[in-house]
This record gives C-alpha cells, sequence and structure tokens, in this order.
C-alpha cells in the first residue's frame, strides 16, 4: 500500500511539475493562451487551501494537485480559513510553493525547522482521509479557523484542538516533506550548479568545506557579523513586543523575520565560531570586561544571551540608536528594518570579499547566505511602509549614518519572509 501511495504521488508531481515548468517557462511566466499563471502548494498537493492574489484583489481555493492561479504571481498569500500560513513575492520558477518558502527559509536544510515543521504537522494532520497522499482540507475545518491570525509554531496544539484532530508526529511530518521535496527535486531536475530550478541552494552545509586559514581580520568579522546578527534578531523582537504591548500593534514583519531567519543567522556565525574555537583572546574587537560582565561566551545559546547587550561598543551603540528610534512607530519600526537590512549587507559585502581574498570558502558559503537573508528581509520592510502608506518605502528614509538607505540594486528574486 506504502508503495503505491508513493507511485500515486511522483504521477501526481510530474504532472504538476511539467505544467507548471510549460506555464512559467518562457517570457514573462505566463502561457499564451491563457492571462493567469498556474502553481502548485504543496506538501503532497494541497487541494481546498484558501489563496488570496493580492495584486489582483482576488481570492479562491486550491484545486486539484494543489493548483492556484493570479494573473499576477506577486505577493500571493496562503490561508486555512482566517489562519494566514504566508505569502510569496514571487511563484519559484518550478511553479511549486512549500511550507518552507511560505516562512522564507530555504528549502533544503530546513525541514527540521520548528516553524516548517509546526506547518506540515497541521496541513498533514488535517487531511480529510489521513493517507497525505494528496491532503484536501475540508471546509468545516476551515470554517474553525475563523480568527485573523498569522501561524505560530507555538500554537501548533491550539490549532489541532480546536480542529479536533490528532497531531502527527513531528519526525513523521518532515519525512513526509523530505519525500516531497526529493520527488520535486528528481522530477525538475538539478541544473548541475547545486541549486534548485529555484536558484535556492540544494544544501547549504558550509562545515562540509575544508577548513581555512583565517587572518586576524577574517576572525574579527566572524566576530563583528555575530553581535550584529544578534542585533537584529533582539531589536526586531524587541520593537515588535513593544508595539504589541503599548499600542496592541503587532508587527508581523519584525516577529517573522526575527524567528523564521534571524535566529537562524545567528547560529550560522556561532558555528563557524564554534569551527575555530574562537573567543575573545583571539579576536581584537570585543570588550573582554563586557563578555566576562554578561556572561557572553561564544559557546552557549545565544537566547542565553542578555537581550540588547553586545561585546562590541559600535554595535551596542547602534542597537540603543535604533530600538530608541523604532518605539517612536509603526513606521518607525519598520524603517528601523531597512536600516539594519542595509548595514547588513554592505558590512557582508566587504566581508565576502575579505574571504574570497584569503580563500576561505567556508565564510564566503556562510556570508553569502546570510545576504541572500538580507536582501529578502529588506524588501519586505520595504513593502511593509508602502503598505502603510509611505509610497517610496525604504527609499523614504534620508541618509545618516554614512549610510544610503534607498537600494533598488538588492536583488528581489530571493524567498522573501513576511
Amino acid at each position: 500500500m506504502y508503495e503505491k501511495e508513493i507511485m500515486m504521488k511522483q504521477i501526481l508531481f510530474t504532472l504538476s511539475a511539467a505544467t507548471a515548468l510549460l506555464l512559467v517557462g518562457c517570457g514573462g511566466g505566463s502561457s499564451s493562451t491563457s492571462s493567469e499563471t498556474v502553481g502548485y502548494f504543496v506538501d503532497a498537493p494541497v487541494q481546498n487551501i484558501d489563496y488570496d492574489c493580492l495584486d489582483d484583489n482576488t481570492t479562491d481555493v486550491t484545486g486539484e494537485k494543489g493548483a492556484f492561479s493570479c494573473t499576477h504571481m506577486n505577493h500571493v498569500r496562503f490561508r486555512i480559513g482566517q489562519l494566514i500560513l504566508g505569502e510569496i513575492d514571487t511563484l519559484p520558477n518550478d511553479g511549486n510553493v512549500l511550507p518552507q518558502d511560505l516562512l522564507g527559509v530555504p528549502r533544503e536544510g530546513y525541514i527540521t525547522d520548528p516553524e516548517v515543521t509546526a506547518m506540515a504537522q497541521l496541513l498533514q494532520s488535517l487531511d480529510v482521509d489521513k493517507t497525505t497522499v494528496e491532503i484536501e482540507i475540508s471546509d468545516s475545518v476551515k470554517s474553525i479557523f475563523n480568527k485573523a491570525e498569522h501561524f505560530r509554531a507555538d500554537d501548533l496544539i491550539e490549532y489541532a484542538n480546536e480542529a479536533g484532530v490528532t497531531l502527527i508526529a513531528p519526525t513523521t511530518a518532515q519525512a513526509h516533506l523530505r519525500e516531497t521535496l526529493q520527488t520535486l527535486q528528481q522530477t525538475a531536475g538539478n541544473s548541475g550548479n547545486g541549486k534548485h530550478a529555484n536558484g535556492q541552494s540544494l544544501s547549504f552545509d558550509f562545515l562540509n568545506l575544508p577548513l581555512s586559514t583565517l587572518t586576524p581580520e577574517l576572525k574579527d568579522a566572524l566576530a563583528h557579523m555575530g553581535n550584529e546578527e544578534r542585533l537584529a534578531y533582539d531589536v526586531y523582537t524587541n520593537l515588535y513586543n513593544y508595539h504589541k504591548e503599548e499600542s496592541g500593534i503587532e508587527i508581523f514583519q519584525l516577529s517573522n523575520i526575527a524567528n523564521n531567519s534571524e535566529a537562524t543567522h545567528v547560529q550560522t556565525v556561532q558555528a563557524l565560531v564554534q569551527r575555530y574555537n574562537l573567543d575573545d583572546t583571539n579576536i581584537s574587537v570585543v570588550d573582554p570586561a563586557i563578555v566576562e560582565e554578561n556572561n557572553l561566551s561564544n559557546t552557549i545559546a545565544f537566547e542565553a544571551m542578555p537581550s540588547g547587550v553586545y561585546d562590541i561598543p559600535a554595535i551596542q551603540e547602534l542597537y540603543t540608536m535604533l530600538y530608541e528610534k523604532g518605539i517612536a512607530s509603526q513606521q518607525a519600526a519598520l524603517e528601523v528594518g531597512c536600516m539594519v537590512e542595509v548595514v547588513d549587507v554592505e558590512d557582508l559585502d566587504r566581508y565576502i570579499e575579505m574571504a574570497q581574498e584569503s580563500n576561505a570558502s567556508d565564510v564566503v558559503e556562510a556570508f553569502t547566505n546570510l545576504r541572500s537573508g538580507s536582501y529578502n528581509h529588506y524588501w519586505s520592510f520595504d513593502r511593509g511602509l508602502k503598505n502603510l502608506g509611505v509610497e517610496e518605502g525604504c527609499c523614504a528614509l534620508e541618509p545618516a549614518l554614512g549610510y544610503e538607505w534607498c537600494h533598488p540594486d538588492f536583488p528581489q528574486n530571493q524567498r522573501g519572509n513576511h
């Protein structure tokens, strides 16, 4: 029975991927016989899930094989009733949308991410016939989720209780999603350059790359980016909490980017720091007194580090300035997001070039991945400002601190966080 289900799934995916590639292949991404582009929402194909074509101002439900279509595939949001799972900025080149795409993380290497796992658990657990060969969400289940809110892994048990279902085990959900991804890869094929058709890293595992000889400047770069990525997590989290508590406004760009990306970014730099056994004795930019006073060990989880406290004085000053600016208003908080990501990109540009000159391939790989995330985040904050009526988005910010905040040159074809 299990082999039969797998065979059925492969047939479904072959058909969906082939159709999607025909529709989004050459030209602007639409077919010659229709003004609408077709995509597929999958963790196995997901049928009867709600989606909103935000640029078209239309709403519909996914059909067979998880098919959805919009005249414009920019800004498509997916929902179970009123429970917002997430949205995409652009349709991936392979025509498929997975939970990872909605959560703004690479498909490969993030299947065990708590948010990805939780979303896969919910989708698979809500399947009408529980086979998960093709997931179908019933109208009665959708009607239960009648509160407009964004999906949160922390609320998974509450979702299951509301729907009256028993949750599939995390490992089962992960195995199913991994199998789905492998099937898509086999169907679409790889381009030969280590990437999926949608440009995401096929395997982001820089620890498999050879050890590099780090110059003192590169060691300082690791220390700086570890602090800077933690600043992003802290300032986004603290501004989200401030506005929620003070005015009841939930700025979801802040919480989603902090929890879905910045936490991983911090861990990425920490993995490099631990790989080279670095501490404040061989890094010159940190303040050993601050390290000792606040227990800022390089080997402890960043969640255990005091929020808003850093061992590099310049980062400490930057955090204080950004937080004080961001508490002024919702617009100011989104503007802080633009500023953080520009600073990140410019620092990463410099450090990537430095690592390339030293042939430090693992540092180049890790920092390039971080920079792609910063591009995503910048455009998410830009769109957030535009949704508030700030027509120029991040470009409305006046230059300050030696930075230009307007960057139409940043790539927009990465997976965004919302």
